[in-house]
């Protein structure tokens, strides 16, 4: 699925996050619009994906070539989630899924995103991003699960 043209937004994050005991973690977000929410929701549930807990792993896969992110696998291969255009994955992203040898997937329901994002400044951006997905996270609104990485 992607979003092109007559359908709503797919937005995707790439994202490094630190974790407590200091382990970088790569992570994509991804939110869709209410016409495709039910669809993803199912293909994550599907794959293995919980709500709340430790994001398990799960029978996705994150696809990057030549270091661009293309497409998130899920339900053992029979969807896929592209994004439209592919993404650059930055270094410390590509890095991060490396050593770990897999993504932590995050899928956010419709609304979720800050709107207005790009408006925000630029020092706050990042923090003002964090704070919905916490909130999502912790309202049992998100989605999450631990796919493979598929580096080539």
């Amino acid at each position: 699925m992607t979003g092109a043209a007559g359908e709503g937004p797919v937005l995707w994050a790439l994202v490094v996050r630190e974790t407590d005991d200091g382990t970088l973690v790569a992570e994509i977000v991804v939110e869709v619009d209410e016409g495709h929410w039910g669809g993803l929701a199912t293909d994550a549930w599907e794959s293995g994906f919980v709500a709340v807990g430790r994001p398990p792993a799960t029978t996705g896969t994150v696809q990057v070539r030549g270091g661009r992110f293309v497409r998130l696998v899920l339900i053992g291969g029979r969807e896929a989630w592209e994004p439209d255009p592919v993404m650059d994955a930055p270094a410390a992203w590509l890095e991060a899924a490396a050593e770990a040898g897999g993504v932590l997937v995050t899928v956010v329901p419709p609304g979720t995103w800050p709107t207005g994002l790009a408006d925000v400044a630029p020092g706050r951006r990042a923090q003002e991003f964090a704070d919905r997905l916490d909130e999502a996270r912790a309202g049992g609104a998100a989605l999450q699960g631990v796919a493979d990485v598929d580096l080539e």
